[in-house]
């Protein structure tokens, strides 16, 4: 069976997460979850694309990409860092965030469906063009 994607997950609620991969699952995604920083860094290189939660208690999602991006280099993995968020004014600073984009309508789970597969083929596209020619 192909796998439609590989996603990291990263948020807090540890009750949403189970939702969240339960239901991204159920779309054919190999999804890992977490609540933990240390815990992501060991997955960078096998995901496609690390979706992170903005608002964490002594956190914010931008110190947590910065972290990521650091390790993903480190690691040589090149997934798409989206920004998950229900604050409107967040959602809008995704790219001066430093993210690659933005996952709106935090907690509506078929929302969040439709935009992952959109997410995952700009992942896809930008693998073919980031190859390097034979």
């Amino acid at each position: 069976m192909s796998v439609a994607g590989r996603l990291l997950i990263i948020d807090d609620n540890e009750l949403a997460l189970a939702r969240i991969k339960a239901r991204l699952q159920q779309e054919g995604y190999d999804v890992v979850t977490t609540s933990q920083l240390a815990d992501a860094t060991a997955h960078l290189i096998s995901r496609d694309l690390v979706i992170i939660d903005f608002h964490m208690p002594g956190i914010n999602g931008s110190e947590v990409l910065r972290s990521l991006r650091l390790s993903a280099g480190r690691a040589g993995a090149a997934p798409l860092f989206f920004l998950y968020t229900g604050d409107k004014l967040v959602s809008h600073q995704y790219l001066d965030l430093g993210f690659d984009g933005g996952l709106i309508n935090k907690g509506d789970d078929e929302s969040l469906v439709q935009q992952v597969a959109v997410a995952l083929r700009l992942a896809k596209l930008r693998r073919r063009v980031s190859k390097p020619p034979r």
